[in-house]
């Protein structure tokens, strides 16, 4: 019985040792296992990160500002181009339009009222030189005189830039031919009209050609007339501008 017991207090104690050894070789392959920090390495554990810290705060402070395209950037500069070609445009029409009423539409019929209102004058004189006048002097009157008044027309070749304005009497020793005359006026204005639209301002200012010009007159009135013929055509008046 003492022998049993001793063997199993050795076994008993031997178990504890090989525990105690296996425990203790565990132990030392942990610490093997385990790398040793570095100085760097425990230095780099221990200092904060703090120079990363502005650059982000940097960055949060600071946003991208967005891009603005060159059109949207460009658009009040072309409206504004645009409106003022537009308003150079408008006023250079005006300009155009004014000059177009005045050159080609007031001026003629100004001139045509000057050349009118100098006929009237030169028909009418002064009543100091009628009074002067002696009825003695006068030649006396043959046959009837019916004048053909305010026959303006445009020499040829000056494209409306001259004006003759003119009274031509037409002499009649029948007074019913004076009132022929009288109703066909229009017929007869009209043939005077163009009879001396004809002629060029040389031709109507020389005083021989106006010798053939009332010559052409008497045969074309009397072409037309029915009743009688015109014995002797008069410028009452001869206005040239």
């Amino acid at each position: 019985m003492a022998e049993e017991q001793a063997r199993e207090e050795g076994s008993k104690e031997n178990l504890k040792f090989f525990k105690k050894a296996k425990a203790s070789a565990q132990g030392a392959v942990q610490v093997e296992e385990a790398p040793e920090e570095t100085p760097e390495a425990k230095e780099a554990t221990t200092e904060p990160a703090e120079e990363n810290v502005p650059e982000a705060a940097a960055v949060v402070e600071k946003p991208e500002q967005p891009s603005v395209p060159l059109r949207v950037l460009l658009a009040p500069t072309l409206a504004l181009a645009i409106r003022t070609l537009v308003i150079l445009a408008i006023i250079v029409a005006d300009a155009f339009a004014a000059y177009y009423l005045v050159a080609r539409a007031l001026a003629p019929r100004l001139l045509e009222t000057r050349v009118v209102n100098a006929m009237r004058q030169a028909e009418e004189p002064p009543e100091a030189a009628a009074a002067e006048t002696p009825e003695a002097t006068q030649p006396p009157t043959v046959g009837t005189i019916t004048p053909i008044k305010d026959v303006v027309v445009n020499p040829s070749a000056t494209s409306g830039t001259r004006y003759l304005c003119t009274t031509v009497a037409l002499e009649t020793a029948d007074p019913a031919v004076a009132e022929e005359i009288q109703s066909r006026e229009p017929q007869i204005r009209d043939l005077l009209i163009e009879i001396l639209g004809r002629r060029t301002v040389d031709e109507l200012s020389d005083l021989k050609t106006r010798e053939t010009i009332r010559s052409e007159i008497e045969t074309s009135v009397n072409d037309l007339l029915k009743t009688g013929d015109v014995t002797g055509v008069y410028f009452a008046n001869f206005v040239l501008q």
